[in-house]
């Protein structure tokens, strides 16, 4: 098993943390995982990506160049991008309350997560990302849903309770969204 996984999204929407938590997780199940990351100049606002590999065996190239097997697309200034740079019979999640306008690429799966709306309805915002994620974890089976309730729980847990029962009910509202989007 090896999988490919680009979140992307501008400065402040936590692309880089979906990619921490997919390599925590990975690592709690004994995967090897790597994890590159880009942003923009900008303090905030600018364009950020995170990279990540999974693999039960050895990583030996660490780059996801365009062969992407999972696309996460959370602003629209990075929709493009995570289109192209994914492989052919690959598969992108785009948050489609911020991505108005999409575009179809031929041997690209796209399923269309309102992810910011949902976040919203749970109370902030700010865990679209997780609502995401938990698209992702149905999408590929790269971990273990259990896996990353941990990681969450890990994180937030004692120190942030309101935060996480949040972040669990978005984790949980991706996975369902995604189920249903895919059917």
């Amino acid at each position: 098993m090896r999988t490919k996984c680009t979140f992307s999204g501008s400065g402040g929407q936590g692309s880089a943390l979906l990619a921490k938590l997919i390599c925590k997780g990975a690592m709690k199940q004994g995967l090897q995982v790597v994890m590159t990351q880009t942003y923009g100049i900008e303090q905030r606002g600018g364009d950020s990506t995170g990279y990540v590999v999974v693999s039960d065996t050895r990583i030996g190239n660490p780059l996801v160049e365009n062969d992407a097997d999972v696309s996460v697309a959370l602003s629209p200034t990075i929709y493009d991008g995570c289109l192209d740079g994914s492989a052919i019979g690959g598969l992108v999640l785009a948050n489609s309350s911020m991505i108005m306008d999409t575009r179809e690429r031929e041997g690209v799966k796209q399923i269309l997560i309102p992810a910011s709306d949902i976040a919203a309805e749970l109370g902030s915002v700010r865990c679209a990302n997780i609502v995401m994620l938990g698209a992702v974890l149905e999408a590929t089976n790269v971990l273990e849903f259990a896996t990353v309730e941990e990681v969450l729980r890990d994180l937030m847990g004692a120190k942030k309770p309101a935060l996480l029962e949040m972040n669990l009910k978005a984790l949980e509202k991706g996975r369902t969204l995604y189920a249903s989007a895919a059917e």
